[in-house]
């Protein structure tokens, strides 16, 4: 860092690299702010801090336990944020902030209020940041298309909840240097909620089609992404892109599973006729993406999670 009237200025190590024979510069460290270190955040955040060569700054409302890389108790509708974020002058962010309760308030105030001010700082100070919104697979939500539902496919929200969400990728990929991440159903060694439901069969909610993806898979994917994105001008990034392990499959097949593994008998619940539910795929993940999941299905996933329970 060099300081200048006392003030601390972020210097990044640059090298040339040739491309069609035209220089250009190359942010050796790149920055990559995360707003919002949930667990996914957090996930991300320490792959980057331990795999790349990338400087990491997570961000989140409250204060927490440091771990592999610095992460700071900001609120980003403070007075103060818009003037510490274009300082700050990051190279990509990752909006990954989620907002408290599931009221349509709270979802307008963080997904559009709170994604819409960092753009605006990003546009106003002409930087260069490239922005990756995360978003959830619910904009579907409303689709009556039978065949599974890809990364290009038009959203479909049938609620508010998801209309805001659609409002908050629309406001992303507006931005020439703004993409989406948009998550399937989040599973992993912290998340036990299907472990419970899959025990108390009594509960379980009407049949459907779940979509799923391991969160450390989640997390590498994004990095993965990022990290390309950075080494290569010519890799080809869409807009938006299904973060799923592209396996679409009926929620009673997942809890039967679970229950097998639990050494619990299989719950067989009255059929209410065909299934319903959406199926979400990515053809870019599946087809187009150099990348060999941890858990390419929900199966092997969720064995992982038992084993260690067990322990």
């Amino acid at each position: 860092m060099a300081v200048l009237r006392g003030t601390l200025i972020p210097v990044y190590r640059i090298q040339l690299t040739r491309v069609c024979d035209q220089s250009i510069v190359e942010i050796a460290n790149p920055k990559v702010i995360i707003v919002g270190c949930g667990n996914l955040g957090k996930k991300i955040g320490e792959i980057f801090a331990q795999r790349t060569n990338f400087q990491v700054l997570g961000l989140r409302r409250n204060p927490i336990e440091q771990g592999n890389f610095s992460i700071l108790a900001k609120d980003i509708f403070a007075d103060d944020f818009s003037a510490w974020i274009a300082a700050e002058n990051p190279n990509y962010v990752i909006y990954s902030a989620t907002p408290s309760t599931s009221k349509p308030e709270d979802y307008q105030k963080i997904y559009v209020d709170g994604l819409k001010k960092i753009i605006d700082v990003i546009q106003n100070n002409n930087l260069q940041t490239r922005v990756f919104f995360i978003s959830s697979t619910r904009v579907f939500n409303g689709s009556s298309k039978l065949e599974a539902l890809d990364d290009h496919d038009e959203i479909t929200p049938n609620d508010e909840q998801g209309e805001i969400l659609g409002h908050a990728e629309r406001i992303a990929t507006k931005n020439e240097r703004g993409n989406v991440f948009r998550l399937t159903g989040i599973y992993g060694l912290e998340r036990t909620m299907m472990l419970r439901l899959a025990q108390d069969h009594q509960s379980w909610p009407v049949n459907r089609f779940t979509n799923r993806i391991f969160d450390e898979d989640a997390a590498n994917i994004i990095v993965k992404i990022i990290s390309s994105k950075h080494k290569d001008l010519k890799f080809d990034l869409p807009k938006i892109i299904n973060i799923t392990d592209s396996h679409p499959v009926e929620l009673y097949a997942v809890l039967n599973f679970i229950r097998e593994k639990l050494n619990l008998p299989e719950a067989t619940l009255e059929s209410t006729g065909k299934v319903m539910g959406k199926k979400i795929i990515s053809t870019f993940l599946s087809q187009k993406f150099n990348y060999q999941f941890k858990h390419t299905s929900f199966e092997s996933g969720y064995l992982e999670i038992i084993q260690k329970m067990e322990r």
